[in-house]
Parts: structure tokens; C-alpha cells; sequence
């Protein structure tokens, strides 16, 4: 018992110089005899402490030359988020990074956050702000590849959500979005819609409207949904952005069955019903909030759960590992029928 009191103060006592400094990161640590001398301790007991020691992160050995100094873990992360609030908003990526907040700080990892600020451009906070990046960088909602680029640059492992960078080295989780527009457009199908629009989501990127890459996704899964029945996807039926469905909904001679669009209750949306025809069966493509209202259309879910889950999966690896083998990870998407 004595033994053993005496291994555990040697190690906290140890523990705390290492922490402190009093052992400097790479520097190699006096030999188990000089340390046993300092303790007053056997060389069995300081070859447990170094043991623990080890266990511990703090050291590592190498063979014929002694034990060294790690540097200590950095538990930091460096955050980028694609919105000029400087905090989380009520949305998917809001909600997402609201939680991951919460996670880091229930695991005591330091979160240091930049949003778009006043001089940055439109698609991200300005890369050259971040002077002292953290051991990891993490980016949501930000999808202009040349940025990722930029922020790759930092020569940190990098995490992105939301979107699947090509340009650069970087994890990432995405939704399954071509199985989203699968499933919606399957369930339309089997209801004995024949005519399905689809309405896209867009970003501005300076000042030029582009078709959101996860849309064009959903886009893809709904035309395989549809050639696997014959069915013809009908070009004047497939709308980019809703704020364009009242204008040209206007000269469609035959109304859709059936409309697959963005989660959405605001005008926009009731006026795109309105020109397709209220009598269409409707699936919105969004995520969990959905399923909290009382009435609502089919919908297919990503469960902002799960994306968290993945991320914080992924940011401990890349925390204790700093690795550079990147991976990209796909969130699934699920079918919920009508309620209401």
C-alpha cells in the first residue's frame, strides 16, 4: 500500500511539472535511476509512473536513447461558419453548430469562431483573420471552393459540413442528397403522380446566383426515381429557386401531380403552391424540425443528430490523431409520410 500512495504522488508529481513547463515538449526526461534518487523511490516504482505516464499521452520512448516529452494535446478548434450572425441562428446550420458547441464544451475543447464580418467577402469570413488557427478547423455552411482552398491552406486537418470540397484535402458530411430526391420522388410515384416538379435551392457567390451542388443532387435522385418507371422528367417543371415558380408556373398548361421543393411555411412557398396548384401532393426535403409540426406534407429528414454525432466522431479523431487521411462521410436521409 505504501508502494502504491508513493506511485501516485510521483505521478501527479511528475504530471504537473510536465503541464507546467518544468519539461519542455520534445526534451528527454532524467533516466529511471535519477529519478528514483529524486523520489527516494525504487526503480520499479518510477518504471510504473513512466508507464502511466505514457498511458497518459504525456511521454513516448524511444528505444536505446530514453523517454521524452510530448507536446501537450491542443484541445483547440478554429470555427468558420458561411453567416454574418455572430451567433448560431434558428436553421439547420445554426442548430447543428449550437450543439456541437455544447459537445466541445461538455469535452473541454476551446472553440474560437469567425463569421462574416463587414470587409469579408460574400461566401466567408476573410481566411487572413485567422492568425493563430487551432489544432483543427472546422467549417459549416461555407461552400465556395476556392475559400475551402484558402482554409485548407492553414495546413490543419479540416472538417467540412454541408458540403464536399474537391478542390482541397478536407473531411466532410453531407446529406444523402441523391437519395433524398430518390425517396421523394418514389413516394410521389406510388401515389400516382406522373407530372412531379422539382424545386431547387440557389447561393450567391459574388452577387451571381448558382444552383446549390446538394439541389442538383436531390435533382439527380428524383430523374433516377423516374426512369426506373418511364416516366418523363419534364424540363419546364424543374425550377432553380422558388422565387421563380409564380412567374413561370403562369404558362404551364398542364399543372404537376405531384411537387418536390425546400422546407418551408413562408410566403414564398405559399405562393409557389398556389401556382402549381394546391390540389399537387407535396415533399419537402429538410430536416428534423419538420416532423414537430402538427400538420404537414411527406418529408424526407436528415436528423440533425446524426450530422453532430458524425462531427464530433470526426473531430476527436482528427484532435488525438492530427491526422492528414481525410474521409468523406454521408449522412442518410428518411422517408416520413403525411401526418395531419
Amino acid at each position: 500500500m505504501k508502494e502504491k500512495a508513493s506511485q501516485d504522488d510521483i505521478y501527479r508529481n511528475m504530471r504537473t511539472d510536465i503541464e507546467a513547463g518544468s519539461y519542455p515538449a520534445s526534451t528527454r526526461l532524467p533516466s529511471v535511476r535519477t529519478l528514483a534518487k529524486r523520489y527516494q523511490a525504487s526503480p520499479n516504482t518510477i518504471s510504473k509512473v513512466v508507464s502511466r505516464l505514457m498511458e497518459s499521452g504525456l511521454c513516448t520512448a524511444k528505444r536505446g536513447v530514453g523517454l521524452f516529452v510530448r507536446s501537450l494535446p491542443n484541445r483547440k478548434l478554429t470555427l468558420l461558419v458561411g453567416t454574418t450572425s455572430a451567433t448560431p441562428q434558428d436553421d439547420f446550420f445554426g442548430s447543428v453548430e449550437q450543439r456541437i458547441n455544447e459537445r466541445c464544451q461538455g469535452e473541454g475543447i476551446e472553440l474560437e469562431r469567425y463569421h462574416i464580418m463587414p470587409g469579408d467577402p460574400a461566401y466567408g469570413p476573410d481566411v487572413d483573420r485567422v492568425r493563430r488557427p487551432g489544432r483543427v478547423i472546422l467549417a459549416i455552411g461555407l461552400a465556395h471552393e476556392p475559400h475551402l482552398k484558402q482554409i485548407a491552406d492553414l495546413r490543419r486537418p479540416l472538417l467540412v459540413i454541408g458540403t464536399a470540397p474537391s478542390r482541397c484535402t478536407a473531411s466532410s458530411i453531407t446529406p444523402n442528397s441523391f437519395r433524398s430526391g430518390y425517396l421523394a420522388a418514389r413516394y410521389l410515384i406510388r401515389k400516382g403522380a406522373r407530372r412531379i416538379a422539382f424545386i431547387g435551392r440557389v447561393r450567391e457567390v459574388r452577387g451571381v446566383i448558382l444552383p446549390e451542388a446538394e439541389s442538383l443532387k436531390e435533382l439527380a435522385g428524383m430523374q433516377c426515381a423516374c426512369m426506373e418507371d418511364g416516366l418523363p422528367v419534364h424540363p419546364e417543371l424543374i425550377f432553380n429557386d422558388i422565387n421563380q415558380v409564380p412567374t413561370r408556373a403562369a404558362a404551364l398548361k398542364d399543372k404537376p401531380e405531384g411537387v418536390i421543393m425546400p422546407d418551408g411555411e413562408g410566403v414564398e412557398a405559399i405562393q409557389a403552391l398556389k401556382a402549381l396548384g394546391t390540389r399537387a401532393e407535396r415533399v419537402v426535403l429538410g430536416d428534423d424540425r419538420i416532423l414537430l409540426r402538427a400538420k404537414r406534407p411527406a418529408a424526407v429528414v436528415i436528423r440533425r443528430d446524426d450530422v453532430v454525432d458524425l462531427a464530433m466522431q470526426e473531430l476527436s479523431r482528427l484532435l488525438d490523431e492530427n491526422t492528414k487521411a481525410h474521409r468523406t462521410l454521408v449522412v442518410d436521409g428518411e422517408l416520413n409520410e403525411a401526418a395531419g
